[in-house]
């Protein structure tokens, strides 16, 4: 299997992930709705395009919009970051992805960002497994799912914003 189709795979599975999972809440909220972007869930296709460029790769997103992704640093680690948009052009989720060949850098980014998630929203639900690692806040402006998948395979972690309108999750 590709590398691309293997971390398209990992990043529908860890979004599975995050909307089975139970929820929580939080008192804390952030200024700004992801650290990774300064684009907020009511910015249009126009507004992403400004501020990241042209430079992007396009497919179907499960919104039944499309999704743009553009090569993306944060915590310097080159990821991926996706704005997943509805048929109505409406921003629905907002997404950093990370994959490593070694487990134990991946599963180091994933903490890393949880605890700087946890800094901001406050404590969030774990839902660990084997092999699996997740952990949720649940929110008044988004819901914030950090997943990690990690197998003899695949190595990759994600954190994402799903707006409220397609958050399943409650307080």
């Amino acid at each position: 299997m590709k590398k691309k189709n293997v971390v398209a795979l990992a990043f529908a599975f860890c979004l599975v992930l995050g909307a089975l999972f139970g929820c929580g809440s939080t008192s804390g909220k952030s200024e700004t709705l992801c650290p990774f972007t300064p684009i907020s869930f009511d910015s249009t296709v126009e507004d992403m395009i400004e501020i990241e460029g042209e430079n992007y790769e396009i497919y179907n997103s499960i919104y039944n919009g499309m999704t743009y992704t553009y090569h993306k640093k944060y915590l310097d680690k080159d990821g991926i970051i996706k704005y997943m948009y509805d048929e109505r052009g409406k921003l629905c989720n907002i997404s950093w992805a990370y994959s490593d060949k070694a487990a134990g850098e991946v599963i180091s980014v994933y903490r890393i960002i949880c605890d700087e998630v946890e800094t901001f929203r406050g404590e969030g639900v774990e839902q660990d497994g084997i092999g699996n690692f997740t952990e949720m806040w649940v929110c008044d402006d988004a819901t914030v799912i950090v997943s990690a998948v990690v197998t003899d395979d695949t190595k990759v972690m994600q954190i994402a914003y799903m707006s409220p309108e397609v958050s399943k999750q409650s307080n």
